[in-house]
């Protein structure tokens, strides 16, 4: 599982934490007028928009509300790239690589112009 960084250190990365049962957002309100908080709701806003709506129908001077938005950050061991270096390829492996990959993509621009060439001749 691969973690976008929020923000690097030397030795550490904080990062959203999207593991199991971790829920993408987290989100409820409180009413400012007599402090009545709705329930929490994991990645859904739509029932706290619910709840805001019913406080105010029930306390029609009740209408202004803290809204929160909640979210699970991970603090992990920052990875540096000479910790895990990418296994070596093999030499036979690395030596076609290094010869024939530029020759092939030559030869398929060559091809591709070639198409274009003998269809104008049509």
């Amino acid at each position: 599982m691969t973690r976008e960084p929020i923000i690097k250190a030397a030795d550490w990365v904080l990062t959203d934490d999207h593991g199991p049962g971790a829920p993408s957002g987290i989100y409820g309100v409180e009413c400012m007028v007599c402090e009545a908080r709705s329930p929490l709701f994991d990645d859904d806003a739509q029932p706290v928009a619910v709840w805001t709506v019913q406080h105010t129908a029930q306390h029609p001077d009740h209408d202004l509300f803290l809204a929160r938005a909640e979210k699970h950050w991970r603090v992990v061991r920052r990875r540096h790239e000479d910790e895990n270096p990418p296994p070596p390829q093999k030499p036979v492996l690395a030596f076609l690589d290094r010869a024939f990959g530029p020759a092939f993509v030559g030869l398929m621009c060559l091809f591709t112009a070639l198409t274009g060439y003998f269809i104008s001749l049509n």
